[in-house]
């Protein structure tokens, strides 16, 4: 696995000061808006490129048959691609709480915390087993459609439920990111399956 991690991390080393300014440009939008949702966009951008570049990679330069071939597991392969993407989701959604508390919020909310949160792991689980499955391209394509449609929904519940939302118990707002953790367990057993069948 870590001679996998170690070419998915020097494949995204090209792409390295991208992400650098597309996280510095989010946090600041957030920052001069008073508005941390920008955060969640990047959260959603983040994992999602990410995941694109190293199968991209690993499919153009036949990286997944070679590692077959040279006996690592389906299982392997499929943790380590989630180690990369749940890493740059991490990222993201570390930086929400800075943009928002340096937007000087009146008082603490964990709401749009809990959705970012729930968003950016609902992406790594739909993004990796589409990228094997259809390839990078068409499955940037869906996933960039069923990302719309996620983001929509969140826009709609927190409309529809803002305040109510935003007062809900710490241990309810806490299960849309369970929930999609519990997701990404099951996308990787799914992964694993599409792997072994390349």
């Amino acid at each position: 696995m870590k001679g996998l991690l170690i070419k998915d991390l020097y494949t995204l080393k090209r792409y390295a000061l991208y992400y650098a300014i597309y996280c510095a440009a989010f946090t600041l939008l957030a920052v001069f808006l008073d508005n941390p949702a920008f955060v969640t966009g990047l959260a959603m951008l983040l994992p999602l490129s990410a995941t694109a570049a190293v199968v991209t990679c690993d499919r153009k330069d036949d990286w997944t048959a070679y590692s077959l071939a040279c006996g690592l597991s389906p299982s392997v392969i499929a943790a380590e691609k989630y180690i990369v993407a749940l890493a740059f989701s991490a990222v993201s959604v570390a930086l929400w709480p800075l943009a928002y508390f340096l937007s000087a919020p009146p008082a603490v909310e964990l709401s749009g915390l809990a959705m970012t949160a729930a968003l950016s792991l609902a992406v790594v689980a739909l993004s990796v087993p589409l990228a094997y499955k259809f390839g990078a391209e068409r499955g940037r394509l869906l996933l960039g459609i069923i990302a719309l449609a996620l983001l929509a929904a969140a826009v709609a519940l927190m409309t529809a439920f803002g305040d109510g939302i935003a007062a809900a118990p710490a241990y309810l707002l806490a299960l849309p990111p369970a929930g999609c953790a519990a997701a990404c367990v099951g996308s990787f057993f799914v992964t694993r399956a599409v792997i072994r069948n390349l």
